[in-house]
């Protein structure tokens, strides 16, 4: 599961009127029909398989989902098959094994549409009845934005906030002011610079620039390829000049990127390691592995993700995970109204005590976010929550291979001085445009 976590003092109360004031927006209307799924037409025993594509726990599947779903339909068994223990897409179609629904992503399902499987849930919004208007605008229409149809080929379980985690006892040791609320990429690399050397033996890290290319990226709306002509941008967009300048500006400081480093190593540095002093991610506070790391002694603080100086305010595009009906699924019907049934207030709310951030637009579920979880006791985590997700962009079905197969690699060399910003753009550009055209042709 993702996680969460804080720092500065305030009260949940506060808390809770800062996202009521930003969920207002969304003007929920909570009435009992669009609230509520359409009951199952008979209490016969059955089972529902749920595909999870990317990763649920076996502790956030019970928590989250067998036990509310077990306690409102006692006659429904959930079996969980996990992407992880091997089970590809392809096996499960080989197999005749299609789920009834998956758990995946948001901005992972380009990869499960290239074996057709999503399907456009508006036909079962409609039937059953659901409020749209439960969720968040911003959230439907970042949705939208992966279908060419603007179809809606997602429901959103949880909506994850992005945060900057730092490490308190590195800025202590250092005699290095703490992180603040409201800084640019700039200002924190500045701030990282005077927390990056080696000490003892330790070699301390000022900053990650995070687990992915996309938490910049998605920042600047920024596209991968034009969905109309269906080629690179890396050439004809300079925000992806930005972008690699920004890696460069950040793992270029001396020491930040050390010869055992890797790409994505953001998460253990922060956590495991102990040496990273900032770590932008999805709000851990939720997380069990940052509880286990905070139980331990980790003394840590948490302010809003870095922007770029033009879009203040402005923070990743929309990262979710939640739910697919595939094409195939042979109870579709079934399958949504637990999914509903999962966003329903009831359940939202009991998951946003828990620490996980709830789809819905609902201040009333919103303001209960963190409530059971002592890691925000004292903790002001209003400016980190009322950070503004970046506008979606047109996505196409190959923007998943674009960012991890190439990009990230291309990234890579930049950084390390292994290419100039010139060669790892064409390269880059090349390289996307020939995976598109591969694709493509096993499509045919």
């Amino acid at each position: 599961m993702f996680r969460k976590w804080e720092k500065p003092m305030l009260t949940l109360f506060a808390i809770g009127f800062v996202l009521a004031g930003c969920a207002g927006k969304g003007n929920p209307t909570n009435t009992e029909e669009s609230a509520q799924p359409v009951k199952p037409a008979s209490s016969d025993p059955v089972t529902v398989t749920l595909y999870a594509k990317t990763l649920l726990t076996d502790d956030d599947f019970v928590k989250y989902i067998q036990n509310p779903l077990k306690a409102k339909y006692p006659h429904i068994t959930v079996k969980k098959v996990d992407a992880a223990a091997g089970r590809q897409p392809s096996d499960l179609i080989a197999a005749g094994d299609t789920p009834d629904f998956i758990w995946d992503g948001l901005t992972n399902i380009d990869v499960i549409k290239d074996v057709g499987w999503p399907s456009d849930l508006d036909p079962l919004v409609k039937k059953h009845k659901f409020d749209l208007n439960r969720l968040e605008p911003e959230m439907v229409s970042s949705i939208r934005s992966f279908s060419e149809k603007n179809g809606l080929l997602f429901m959103p379980f949880r909506s994850f906030s992005f945060a900057l985690h730092w490490n308190k006892t590195i800025f202590d040791k250092f005699g290095v002011s703490y992180p603040r609320n409201g800084m640019t990429w700039e200002e924190t690399v500045e701030l990282a610079k005077k927390v990056t050397r080696t000490e003892n033996g330790v070699n301390y890290r000022g900053l990650s620039a995070g687990i992915n290319v996309n938490r910049l990226q998605t920042q600047l709306s920024l596209p991968f390829i034009d969905g109309s002509t269906g080629k690179s941008v890396l050439l004809t967009n300079n925000q992806w000049q930005d972008v690699f300048r920004m890696f460069k500006s950040i793992y270029g400081i001396p020491g930040n990127y050390p010869p055992n480093a890797k790409f994505s190593d953001g998460r253990t540095a922060f956590l495991k390691d102990q040496n990273l002093a900032m770590f932008p991610h999805l709000v851990l506070i939720g997380d069990a592995d940052f509880a286990l790391a905070a139980k331990e002694g980790l003394e840590w603080g948490i302010s809003t993700f870095p922007v770029w100086k033009e879009k203040p305010g402005i923070g990743p595009g929309i990262f979710s995970d939640g739910f697919v009906i595939p094409n195939g699924s042979k109870n579709p019907d079934l399958a949504f109204e637990l999914i509903a049934y999962l966003l329903s207030d009831e359940v939202q709310t009991m998951a946003a005590k828990l620490g996980n951030p709830p789809a819905l637009a609902n201040p009333s579920v919103k303001k209960r976010l963190y409530e059971d979880n002592p890691l925000v006791k004292g903790i002001d985590l209003a400016p980190v929550l009322s950070l503004r997700s970046a506008p979606p962009y047109a996505k196409t079905a190959y923007d998943t291979k674009a960012n991890r197969d190439i990009i990230e690699k291309k990234v890579e060399l930049f950084y390390t001085d292994k290419t100039d910003l010139n060669t790892s753009l064409r390269q880059a550009d090349e390289e996307i445009n020939k995976m598109v055209e591969t694709e493509k042709a096993k499509k045919k």
